[in-house]
C-alpha cells in the first residue's frame, strides 16, 4: 500500500503542471477609443457556431487614453476571435441607429469586417498558441 501513494502523488502533481503549461494568456490591446468617457468591452469566442453572439470570456474596462488592455487568463491554446466596442455611454450594450448601423466604435481581431453585419469567424480567428499572444483590435 505505501508504493501506490507516492505514485499517486506523482501522477497528481505531474497532471497539474500539464494543466498549467498548456494554459495560455492572451493580451488584447484596444486602440481608437475615441474618449476617456465609459468602458471599453471585450469578448472572446470559440468557435464559429457561438460567434458573434455566444461570448466565451468577456471583460469590461473603464476607457482611459485611446487604448485599453484587457488579458484573458489561462485559456487553452486554440482558434479564437474577439470583438470590442467602446461603450462610451457606459450602458451595457452596443448603440446602433437606422437599420441597426452600430453608433459606437467596435472592432474586431485580424482587422476582420463584415458586410451588412459582422465578419465570419474564419476572417476574425486567430491562433493563441500555448505560450500566449497579444492582439491588437482597432475600434473605429
Amino acid at each position: 500500500m505505501k508504493s501506490v501513494a507516492p505514485r499517486l502523488l506523482f501522477t497528481l502533481f505531474t497532471a497539474s503542471l500539464g494543466t498549467s503549461a498548456a494554459a495560455a494568456d492572451l493580451t488584447v490591446e484596444v486602440d481608437g477609443v475615441e474618449s476617456d468617457g465609459g468602458s471599453v468591452a471585450v469578448a472572446v469566442f470559440t468557435s464559429a457556431e457561438d460567434f458573434p453572439n455566444k461570448v466565451a470570456h468577456g471583460q469590461r474596462v473603464k476607457a482611459a487614453g485611446q487604448k485599453a488592455v484587457v488579458v484573458f487568463k489561462d485559456l487553452p491554446a486554440g482558434r479564437y476571435a474577439v470583438s470590442a466596442y467602446h461603450d462610451a455611454n457606459d450602458n451595457r450594450q452596443l448603440d446602433r441607429g437606422m437599420f441597426g448601423i452600430p453608433k459606437e466604435r467596435y472592432g474586431f481581431s485580424q482587422e476582420a469586417r463584415g458586410v451588412g453585419g459582422p465578419p465570419e469567424f474564419r476572417d476574425a480567428a486567430f491562433a493563441l498558441p500555448a505560450e500566449g499572444a497579444r492582439i491588437s483590435v482597432h475600434v473605429r
